[in-house]
């Protein structure tokens, strides 16, 4: 074996020992309650109505009592808080 092919070997032997003692940055995720987790529910998701997901939008169009369209345009001229939605809609 060539030093430098056993350089590359040792490299790489050291590399995937680092990686067994480095923490899963799937964890640190989790730690950090990012919005995206969908598990991760709490007081800024109730109070925001998320216009990027399809389900949530039909959800809080049907608690207000208006159709998509309505919702998508009470959020763009009152920004995207449930109670000022709410509010400007009329309903409380």
């Amino acid at each position: 074996m060539t030093d430098r092919v056993a350089r590359v070997k040792f490299i790489q032997s050291v590399s995937a020992e680092e990686r067994k003692r480095q923490p899963d940055p799937h964890d640190w995720l989790k730690e950090q309650g990012m919005a995206d987790d969908k598990s991760l529910v709490g007081g800024q998701d109730r109070k925001r109505i998320n216009l990027g997901e399809d389900d949530e939008v039909m959800n809080w169009a049907k608690s207000l009592d208006v159709t998509e369209e309505e919702l998508r345009k009470a959020i763009a001229e009152v920004g995207d808080d449930a109670e000022t939605v709410s509010e400007h809609l009329g309903r409380k």
